[in-house]
């Protein structure tokens, strides 16, 4: 499916954000709200944050652009006079808490009923373990941590400092590492008597003379009042840059906490169904029909999730499983390519002499190459080979041809070479034969003191054994031997007499008579 991107701009935008160099920490676990809309993704596809998954973060990036979100560790705030409750405030007024103050982030201050709250556990008596990603750990510090009263409503208001009940504080903590990640642990205790939303606010201040300090809102649920889903979020199913095309398949599978896979469903797509809403909305059926524990699409307040083809990027993976994590794939059809080989069209050799033939193949798929060829030794030296080929003796030109083969193991490239051999011309005489050599009608040579004609092409043919080979008249007599074919009217020596052949003869003794006739 083709659309209009905005990704290559991400490597410029990226290069003029200074989270890299200066980062310091976010709330991880619940979630502080520009990790959710980090995590959730889509602000790089779309100028409008139609492509943004949660509602929330898709006001804030209207707002504020992505900023806030690549900023995430950097929600602080300079107060030297960090001791001074008052000074803190001022720093950080009213309807701003939750951008530490900075105009650049105010996305993140807006109400919306739609902020992701993390459900807190009941059973566990109000304790609620804290993980602070130490992006760049800050000792001494302290830390301070608020709830929002019964009265707010992060739907309808903006935070205030009145909104807030101070309900922790820790001083300096020691950094953990879990997963091989730097993290501040800690553990508070939250009111049992509480349903509904809050705000878990959080300030981390550096002890430092700059009086840098963190502030970060996360959305929590203590359920009661509020219907509290049986469905756990894992983020937006199809995400701007999912593009699958005709002979791909889309991929969807769900893991539970060990890793072990509960959910495999595939989309095979063609024409009909490679528009990203076409078979995003497939997958959603194939799912809500096999699986009881995942759906796709928007959670309604009776907790039912149902697809939103009107809003394509809005729509969540859901699960029961709350340790399950899911995998979206486009595998794409796999085609070999066939190697490509480069092998000259000709060649020219001198009779009996030994040349060196460059050839080589290119493969689009960088499989490893195989080269044979039908005459001579292959070389091979990766994609380049040389075939060493010596060309027969012969006193005549003619044409030899070597066929040459480059398979990647599934599929092949071939070529013929024509090879001309020039041949040695005539000696002025006859030569001896050669059995590597080869012969055409009418050459001449010797073969033990005989000299014999060729009546066709022929190679490895000894003279007196085969009948391609005929020998010559008036040649003088010859001892007789029954290796060889004697024409009519040749003569030969056998036990002191001389015999004359009638007509062609081999193998037959001159004094049994037959095709000899002794000469008187």
């Amino acid at each position: 499916m083709l659309r209009t991107r905005l990704l290559p701009l991400v490597a410029v935008v990226s290069a003029t954000i200074p989270q890299l160099a200066f980062a310091h920490g976010y709330m991880d676990y619940p979630p502080a709200r520009q990790e959710i809309c980090d995590s959730d993704g889509g602000y790089w596809e779309s100028t409008d944050g139609s492509t943004i998954p949660n509602a929330a973060c898709r006001a804030a990036f209207k707002e504020s652009g992505w900023y806030p979100f690549v900023q995430k560790p950097e929600f602080a705030k300079l107060v030297s006079d960090f001791t001074n409750q008052a000074a803190v405030e001022a720093g950080v007024p009213d309807g701003a808490l939750c951008s530490a103050g900075d105009p650049k982030k105010a996305g993140i201050d807006i109400p919306s009923s739609e902020w992701q709250a993390t459900p807190i556990d009941p059973s566990l008596n109000g304790k609620l373990t804290l993980l602070y990603r130490a992006s760049t750990p800050h000792n001494p510090s302290f830390w301070k941590f608020y709830l929002s009263n019964a009265a707010y409503n992060s739907a309808t208001d903006a935070l205030k400092w009145s909104d807030l009940d101070l309900i922790a504080e820790f001083g300096n903590v020691p950094v953990v590492i879990i997963n091989e990640k730097k993290y501040y642990q800690m553990t508070i205790t939250l009111p049992t008597d509480r349903t509904g939303n809050a705000v878990l606010y959080s300030r981390w201040q550096r002890d430092d003379p700059a009086g840098e300090g963190f502030y970060n809102c996360s959305d929590i649920s203590f359920g009661g009042d509020i219907v509290v889903p049986t469905w756990q979020s894992l983020g937006a199913a199809v995400k701007a840059t999912d593009d699958a095309n005709n002979g791909d398949t889309v991929w969807f599978r769900v893991f539970d906490g060990s890793g072990t896979e509960t959910v495999f469903e595939k989309v095979a797509i063609d024409v009909t169904n490679q528009d990203e809403s076409v078979w995003a909305s497939q997958l959603a059926d194939i799912i809500s029909n096999g699986s009881t524990g995942v759906r796709l699409g928007k959670l309604s307040q009776d907790g039912l999730v149902s697809w939103d083809s009107a809003d394509l990027y809005g729509n969540l993976v859901y699960v029961k499983d709350q340790s399950a994590t899911f995998q979206l794939d486009i595998k794409r059809e796999v085609v070999n390519n066939v190697p490509v080989l480069n092998a000259p069209l000709t060649v020219n050799v001198e009779s009996g002499q030994s040349t060196q033939i460059a050839i080589s193949a290119t493969d689009a798929d960088n499989d490893v190459l195989t080269f044979s060829a039908s005459q001579g030794t292959v070389t091979v030296t990766g994609n380049d080979a040389t075939i060493s080929y010596t060309a027969p003796a012969t006193t005549t030109d003619l044409n030899d041809t070597i066929t040459v083969t480059v398979t990647d193991g599934t599929a092949s490239a071939e070529a013929v070479i024509s090879v001309n051999v020039k041949g040695s011309g005539s000696t002025g005489g006859e030569t001896n034969w050669d059995a590597n050599a080869t012969y055409l009608a009418g050459d001449k040579v010797t073969h033990f003191g005989v000299t014999y004609t060729a009546q066709w092409w022929n190679k490895g043919e000894e003279p007196g054994t085969s009948s391609v080979w005929v020998a010559d008249k008036g040649a003088g007599d010859q001892a007789w031997s029954k290796d060889i074919a004697y024409s009519g009217g040749d003569t030969v020596v056998y036990e002191t007499k001389t015999y004359k052949a009638k007509w062609w003869t081999k193998g037959d003794l001159p004094t049994n008579g037959g095709p000899w006739a002794e000469v008187k």
